[in-house]
């Protein structure tokens, strides 16, 4: 691990951080002028930390933040940086809302992200901005990339403190290409399965009205009824749900549960996909997936083996090969060790923000107490940044 800076931690505003002996000289190209300290590094660090924590300057307002993450993003420092650390952490920012913090991520010049079939309820707050995974404070989110269960997923997610946890509610983050790279060294076999079978996925949505919150997941209405009206008759809003499935073309799907109380039915959507998947912007390979966390929550709930039925009589397998056979359970405990020998976990302050590489980097969440409430903001590649 090639140490940028031996002597003494580091304390340079973003400006002098580009010009250390360590850098890529590309680092420094937009960077050739003296500025104020808009942005330091807040540790000793390396190359490839995981992430590379930078903090606010003194007395920078929100709209010269927000003007100078834009020149970075458009140079592309930003990518490069993402490049070699795959995530960014903000400390800080002194952001007080959910309005202030979509003009910061809005500022990178990305395009926003557009959900479908989301299987996770979020609150919109603001531009581009939702609540998190609003699952319980006790339950864990098990290591993934952002959708890596879909064909549509965004290149970029933000995460915001509104408040602190008072203990736990850490994010953890690894990195998808060092996972996958792990793996081709100790069980190349499960890499080669995974890239001629790929992996199949199910998501069970219910029928229940679309303002019911009651559970952090989501109904048939909430992730693919947004074009249904509440006067639609069941064939008519069956279609609509099913055209917006369509808009994911790898999915296939089944209706279940029809009866005189549900002529519409349940909705049982099924993804057939690759696991490994190109990391365009430096050319390697990466695990860029959601089978850790699916065999995580089926190991959990104790349904990792047929007939995959947990304590209530619902089916809940695990993430399977895309022909239908299961996964060894000792691929997956291999790349669960690998996953907690190389991740960072990532403690939350109010007004943090933490920038993933969604390719690059996986993520979850810790249990916790207190007053823990996180934002999201989900982005797709600019035309520019490609």
């Amino acid at each position: 691990m090639a140490e940028i800076v031996t002597q003494k931690p580091v304390s340079a505003t973003l400006h002098s951080l580009t010009h250390v002996d360590g850098l890529p000289s590309s680092y420094a190209r937009e960077n050739t002028r003296p500025e104020p300290a808009v942005l330091n590094a807040t540790k000793s660090y390396s190359l490839d930390s995981l992430p590379l924590e930078l903090a606010l300057g003194k007395n920078v307002s929100l709209d010269h933040l927000s003007d100078t993450v834009s020149r970075y993003s458009s140079t592309g420092l930003i990518r490069r940086l993402l490049n070699n650390h795959g995530a960014i952490l903000f400390k800080g920012l002194g952001l007080k809302n959910a309005t202030e913090f979509s003009q910061f991520a809005t500022a990178f010049g990305w395009l926003p992200h557009e959900d479908i079939g989301n299987p996770v309820r979020r609150t919109v707050l603001a531009h581009n901005v939702a609540t998190a995974n609003e699952g319980p404070n006790t339950q864990p989110v098990y290591p993934h990339n952002e959708f890596g269960l879909s064909p549509h997923y965004p290149a970029y997610v933000f995460f915001y403190a509104l408040s602190a946890p008072e203990t736990g509610g850490e994010t953890p983050i690894n990195s998808s290409i060092k996972l996958y790279e792990r793996l081709e060294e100790e069980i190349p076999e499960f890499l080669t399965a995974l890239e001629e079978k790929g992996v199949r996925y199910q998501l069970f949505f219910p029928n229940r009205p679309r303002e019911d919150v009651s559970s952090p997941g989501t109904s048939v209405f909430q992730s693919y009824g947004k074009a249904v009206l509440d006067t639609d008759d069941t064939e008519t809003a069956r279609s609509k749900i099913e055209a917006e499935i369509r808009r994911l073309p790898t999915a296939t799907w089944q209706w279940e549960n029809q009866s005189s109380e549900n002529p519409l039915g349940d909705l049982r959507v099924f993804q057939k996909l690759p696991a490994i998947r190109l990391h365009e912007q430096t050319g390697k390979k990466a695990f860029f997936n959601n089978i850790i966390s699916r065999y995580l929550n089926a190991k959990n709930n104790q349904t990792l083996d047929p007939p995959y039925l947990n304590k209530e009589g619902a089916y809940q397998p695990p993430a399977l090969y895309a022909d239908g056979s299961p996964i060894p359970h000792e691929y997956l405990e291999k790349a669960v060790q690998i996953v907690e020998e190389t991740r960072s976990l990532v403690s939350w302050t109010a007004g943090d923000v933490l920038l993933l590489d969604n390719h690059a980097i996986q993520h979850g969440r810790e249990p916790w107490t207190g007053d823990r409430k996180l934002l999201a903001s989900l982005w797709d590649e600019s035309k520019q940044s490609k």
